[in-house]
């Protein structure tokens, strides 16, 4: 390198120096670490950017306008409930109930027989047709038994005048006897021959009495208004007695032959009411009551058979149709329940949450016992019809706590 003689000589000598040794100007070393630096710089920067961006993005706050947070201790804590997890409190009835499934048959069901022999003359309904009390089902060869009946009777009365004769006889030979005019042994033939036509005559009489009733009971009339259920036979068939005729059924009423569990048995009582449902009619509530019960349970089943009639005034349901249903054990009138769930207790008793506004506060009360096979309770101190309390078991809500309810 030429000397610069604008240099001073110290700076000429330095320089020639450095172009000896080759190293580099000192400021050249200065300018090669300013890049790094600067690149840091940067990639702080953009990470601080992002950083701040990615916080203001989760909380939707502006960084520029956000106000700075609340302390912990100072948020109100709330709570969101469901509609459905609240319960409003009132008065009404409390039941012990079991269930009870079982068909229905008839009340009244009646297979009426013939009683005498002899051929259908003729049948006066058909199977569904309506029947009035003493109407005429059947008839059976009303002619060969008023026959019958006249030949018996035509014997009666001819055994009859021979008796009324005979006791003649016998009272003029008694009157001779006694003035020694007839024999004794005549007087004694006539009085057996007296005693013969009396037995006579009464063998008669019962036959009679017989063909009477033979006649009467050809004609088979309804003991009880009701429906045709069944016709066995038809004009012309011919038929003895004990042979099926016909079968009427009365509706009014039916028998609901259901089981119970035999654990309820000393809770069964004659009288006590249930309300049954049957397959088919949908949310249709009938009303029956215990009439009888069964003193041994089903072998090999543990289950009880009672028997409850069911009124059916309406002629809505069928025997044989299946039913089932509640059997009242028990029950309360005008009682406060609460659900299982809505009963909490600490080391001051037994309470409940009541909802005051929109917070929810402790409620002391006093449970007398259990009702719906130990799904309510029944509350005797604390709760008025009107009240609404939480019915859940919610287990992060505390008296105190503000809610609000949604689902409304």
């Amino acid at each position: 390198m030429t000397n610069d003689p604008r240099k001073p000589k110290w700076a000429q000598r330095a320089a020639g120096a450095d172009e000896a040794s080759g190293a580099a100007p000192p400021y050249r070393k200065r300018r090669r670490w300013l890049a790094p630096l600067l690149i840091l710089v940067a990639v702080a920067a953009v990470a601080a950017y992002l950083v701040l961006g990615r916080e203001d993005a989760l909380t939707g706050a502006d960084p520029e306008t956000a106000a700075p947070a609340e302390p912990a201790e100072a948020r109100e804590v709330v709570m969101q409930v469901l509609s459905t997890e609240l319960h409003e409190v009132e008065a009404g009835e409390l039941r012990e109930t079991t269930r009870i499934t079982g068909s229905l048959d008839p009340a009244n069901k009646l297979e009426i027989p013939a009683e005498v022999a002899g051929r259908v003359d003729e049948v006066t309904l058909q199977p569904g047709d309506p029947v009035e009390q003493g109407q005429v089902l059947v008839r059976i060869d009303i002619e060969t038994l008023t026959n019958q009946l006249e030949q018996q009777r035509a014997s009666a009365e001819a055994t009859r005048a021979q008796l009324e004769l005979a006791q003649s006889e016998y009272e003029r030979t008694q009157s001779l006897v006694n003035r020694g005019v007839a024999s004794v042994s005549t007087l004694d033939s006539q009085a057996a021959q007296v005693r013969q036509l009396e037995a006579n005559l009464a063998v008669q009489e019962r036959q009679v009495a017989n063909a009477e009733q033979s006649l009467e009971k050809a004609t088979i009339t309804a003991p009880f208004a009701g429906t045709v259920s069944e016709r066995a036979v038809d004009p012309g068939t011919y038929v003895s007695p004990g042979t099926p005729l016909m079968t009427i059924v009365d509706l009014s009423s039916l028998t609901l032959e259901g089981v119970v569990p035999v654990i309820y048995a000393p809770r069964i009582r004659v009288g006590q009411t249930g309300e049954v449902s049957v397959d088919g009619l949908g949310d249709q509530v009938f009303t029956g009551t215990v009439d009888r019960v069964s003193p041994v349970a089903k072998a090999g089943t543990r289950m009880l058979p009672i028997y409850a009639t069911v009124e059916n005034s309406n002629s809505t349901l069928r025997g044989g149709m299946f039913a089932s249903g509640v059997l009242i054990l028990d029950a309360a009138e005008d009682a406060i329940g609460i659900p299982v769930a809505a009963l909490r207790e600490d080391d001051e008793g037994q309470y409940v949450l009541k909802v005051e506004g929109d917070q929810v506060v402790r409620q002391p009360v006093e449970v007398a016992r259990t009702w719906d096979g130990g799904q309510v309770y029944q509350v005797t101190s604390g709760l008025a019809a009107g009240d609404v309390i939480v019915a859940s078991a919610l287990e992060r809500l505390d008296p105190g706590t503000t809610i609000t309810v949604i689902g409304n």
